[in-house]
């Protein structure tokens, strides 16, 4: 079985376009990574990629880059290398820690830069008291 052992980022880069003061309805956000480039060195292999997220309207734009390294018996890397080659399939442990480490940082850089976060929030709705009970609330 492969594993991860590191991701580690080389490039971030966050940039606000226009202030969110007023606020804005029914903003998009869009997260995309690409998988630049798959290497096999001393007994790893090197996943490089690129971590784009855009807003629409465009209020921002965040670009992380960086190398997932995993590693496993030489059989399994060659598996993993060959898959991506001709199918552009990657494990999903290797997708889930380099999505996992991007979204965590792309967290960080939008509260930089005072931006909402890739990610979506959940809405509160409040459900319908009922007698006697404290009302509840569902995320």
């Amino acid at each position: 079985m492969v594993n991860v052992t590191s991701v580690s980022l080389s490039q971030i880069s966050g940039e606000r376009l226009m202030d969110l003061e007023g606020g804005i309805s029914n903003l998009q956000v869009t997260t995309n990574i690409s998988i630049t480039k798959i290497t096999q060195a001393r007994g790893m292999l090197e996943v490089g990629f690129v971590f784009a997220v855009n807003y629409n309207p465009a209020v921002a734009n965040l670009i992380l880059k960086g190398v997932a390294r995993v590693s496993g018996n030489d059989k399994e890397l060659e598996e993993v290398k060959k898959n991506f080659e001709e199918r552009k399939v990657l494990p999903p442990i290797v997708l889930q820690s380099i999505s996992n480490i991007s979204f965590i940082e792309g967290i960080f850089l939008a509260r930089s830069l005072n931006i909402p976060p890739p990610i979506p929030l959940p809405t509160i709705q409040q459900q319908e008291a009922t007698k006697g009970k404290s009302p509840s609330y569902i995320a």
